[in-house]
């Protein structure tokens, strides 16, 4: 599976070359120009989408110690999705990163690896809510090709059918029964076998969770919506910046539906490709120009870096 990964980054970054030499670097370069010494501004939007996913993941831990500050969680969450981003493991690199900085700060393992368990459900279920507004959102904005909105749509039902099984095989002991059906088949591996009391216990506690604190499962859900919608404010901030301002709806639906083509990326490192490709593509559909499109691909690659930057150092500083 890594190694598949790895050909498909290398293609996709290929790619990526292309269209930045398709475009032409001095034409991006006068984007960039444009922008000026408002790069700061660029970066906020984030880092508040990272503060609401922290504060969402804050309510799937029960008994959070005292040592473990919303702040602390912030930068835990900042290395692993930094991690999830940049390492060939299908969006999951970080997750053992997350759980484990938990259980060194005094969190139970089976009640840390409960939580990011199912926040990465609350993630997938969030993220399909968000397209569908924008694919509602997408008809006031582009009429004449509500015809191709089926196959996006498409996407984000399976989207959405994935999250939902997702959840609800959470609270269905998955863990235990893996194993069970693995053993009954002879496939099971030995490592998986001396986990088998960790994964009772991680059963439970994802059981448990849904069972006692459904409230909290929504706020988590609500907080995560929208730390989606304010992707969103990002992509109006970018495009006022690059001198071509568009409407608020407009953002959303362009933000949301880009969104569609990242998640179908998610086997490639940082969707290196298919994010350009769906930003470029969404560009010439709204009207907004292929050099635009890659302008503002490029403006978000430049903010991601500089997360992804922290992310790591923070990474390197747990270790």
């Amino acid at each position: 599976m890594r190694r598949l990964n790895l050909i498909l980054l290398a293609v996709a970054s290929v790619f990526f070359i292309w269209i930045l030499n398709e475009v032409g670097w001095d034409t991006l370069g006068d984007y960039l120009r444009q922008v000026g010494w408002y790069w700061p501004v660029l970066l906020l939007p984030y880092g508040l989408v990272n503060l609401l996913e922290a504060v969402s993941w804050k309510y799937l831990i029960l008994n959070l110690p005292p040592g473990i500050s919303l702040f602390r969680l912030f930068w835990l969450r900042l290395g692993g999705e930094a991690l999830n981003q940049l390492t060939p493991t299908a969006s999951l690199g970080g997750e053992p990163f997350k759980a484990a900085r938990l259980q060194a700060g005094g969190v139970p393992l089976d009640v840390a690896t409960a939580s990011v368990v199912i926040h990465k459900g609350i993630l997938v279920l969030s993220l399909a809510l968000y397209i569908f507004l924008g694919l509602a959102l997408a008809p006031m904005f582009l009429p004449a090709a509500v015809s191709h909105f089926k196959y996006l749509s498409l996407g984000a039902l399976v989207l959405a059918a994935a999250g939902l099984t997702f959840v609800a095989v959470q609270r269905q002991g998955p863990c235990g029964s893996g194993v069970r059906l693995l053993t009954r088949m002879g496939w099971c591996p030995g490592f998986l076998k001396d986990k088998a009391g960790f994964l009772a216990d991680l059963d439970s506690a994802m059981a448990y969770f849904y069972r006692e604190y459904p409230g909290r499962a929504v706020l988590a859900f609500t907080l995560f919506f929208l730390s989606w919608v304010l992707h969103a404010v990002e992509v109006y901030l970018m495009f006022w910046l690059l001198g071509h301002p568009i409407s608020a709806g407009l953002a959303l639906c362009l933000d949301a539906l880009a969104m569609l083509f990242t998640a179908l990326g998610f086997f490639i490192p940082a969707a290196v490709g298919v994010q350009e490709g769906g930003n470029i593509l969404l560009a010439l559909g709204f009207d907004l120009g292929f050099t635009l499109g890659a302008a503002f691909s490029v403006l978000r690659r430049i903010r991601e870096a500089f997360w992804l930057s922290l992310g790591l150092l923070v990474v390197w500083r747990e270790k």
